[in-house]
């Protein structure tokens, strides 16, 4: 299957900035106009780290169908990355930069292995 470039992990980081914004306005009615642009640099940093850890697992499916059950995977466990990344915060940057990744990591190697299983590629 053809790879998946690198430079698709910017596009979750981006997301990641952009769930930050609406998760905050949802929960109080307006935009955030008081935080440093720093936090949304390390939101965006972030969300590439998890952009790269779906691009690695999904590099390494050689389904189209193991390929759809990582990014479900990856999809689905979205909300408790998110979640831990504004705790995250709590413990400093690198609070914010690791804490996230564990879940995405572990879950999307899960999903990466029950994709080969499914697709019956299972080394």
């Amino acid at each position: 299957m053809k790879s998946i470039p690198a430079y698709g992990a910017l596009l979750v980081g981006l997301l990641s900035v952009l769930a930050q914004v609406i998760t905050y306005t949802l929960r109080f009615e307006r935009l955030n106009t008081e935080s440093p642009f720093a936090d949304y640099i390390f939101f965006f940093l972030s969300g590439t780290i998890g952009g790269f850890i779906l691009i690695f697992f999904l590099n390494r499916q050689p389904t189209r169908k193991g390929r759809w059950i990582v990014l479900i995977v990856f999809l689905l466990i979205a909300p408790i990355s998110l979640f831990l990344m504004l705790g995250g915060g709590l413990f400093g940057p690198w609070g914010l930069l690791i804490l996230p990744q564990i879940p995405w990591l572990l879950f999307t190697w899960l999903g990466s292995l029950l994709g080969r299983f499914l697709s019956g590629t299972a080394a």
